[in-house]
């Protein structure tokens, strides 16, 4: 499933995706052609096994997870095409990649649903505004960081955590992380499961990510997975994090990867505790505006 990329930056968002919006025509080559054919209604809907090597996850384990997704009938399995974190009562995290170039009306979000197509669980929500990272808008894609402010908040369910801005407490190489989502489960007959999926992947060390992407930025991002195990298509925007003395922090935002799962290819994360990352969201106005509702 390895494909030659530019800039080896294999976006795992799935093509439900991409077809929301021509600006995200810009990531479409770096989905993988299998996963492409397979994002029909029918292919979507066929049941996974696994994220790549994880497990099902069971009901209001992350009440705080959102999925993405597309405006339109049919099943919120058959629209999802991102994952994405509440922060806030009204303001979700996902990946830049993708929202950008995205209409707010198009797309709609539905935080503390576990099984996608179970519309009694989790709260369904408009989008009133797409912020994404002005560096990446520059064309700086390791700052893959995107806000979408809610039309009406989320009510009863607690936000995620996110480091304190600067620390790399949490980021030590070698330890176990969990990564969450809805993508694709199977590397050679592409397969999106109905129900949320985890799998635990170890960190990496930044000379270990540089390895496999020579324009990895250890400034705002981190890697993480081992052969076997891996986020994958549709999983973008989605969360990585630890749990430390009862307590989960977000440490990542799916962002891309060579392939899902390969040897010697981890996945690579927007880093949630980089300053850098959070101090430049400040360089475009609504970011400011956002960061600072943060109080980030």
């Amino acid at each position: 499933m390895r494909v030659s990329l530019p800039r080896r930056r294999a976006r795992r968002i799935t093509s439900v995706g991409l077809a929301s919006s021509a600006a995200l025509a810009l990531v479409a080559s770096a989905v993988t052609t299998a996963t492409a054919q397979a994002a029909s209604s029918d292919e979507r809907a066929k049941p996974g096994a696994r994220i790549i090597g994880g497990v099902q996850q069971p009901d209001n384990a992350y009440p705080w997870m959102a999925a993405l997704l597309t405006k339109g009938p049919g099943s919120a399995q058959k629209r999802q095409f991102c994952g994405g974190s509440l922060l806030s009562p009204d303001i979700i995290l996902t990946a830049a990649h993708c929202v950008t170039g995205t209409d707010a009306k198009d797309i709609e979000v539905t935080v503390g649903r576990t099984v996608l197509s179970n519309k009694r669980q989790g709260q369904l929500r408009n989008v009133n505004t797409i912020v994404s990272h002005p560096r990446y808008l520059k064309g700086d894609e390791a700052y893959d960081l995107a806000l979408l402010e809610l039309a009406k908040p989320v009510t009863g369910i607690a936000a995620v955590k996110l480091p304190t801005l600067g620390t790399d407490a949490l980021l030590r190489p070698g330890a176990q992380a969990t990564v969450i989502g809805w993508g694709n489960t199977n590397t050679e007959l592409p397969t999106f499961p109905d129900r949320l999926r985890g799998v635990n992947v170890p960190l990496l060390s930044h000379p270990e990510c540089t390895a496999t992407y020579p324009e990895y930025n250890k400034a705002v991002n981190v890697c993480a997975g081992v052969e076997g195990k891996d986020s994958c298509q549709g999983d973008s925007g989605g969360p990585l994090f630890r749990k430390v003395s009862g307590r989960t922090y977000q440490i990542g935002i799916v962002s891309y990867g060579e392939g899902c799962a390969e040897q010697g290819a981890p996945g690579v994360y927007a880093s949630t505790s980089s300053a850098k990352l959070w101090n430049t969201l400040a360089e475009s106005p609504e970011g400011k505006r956002l960061k600072k509702k943060l109080g980030r």
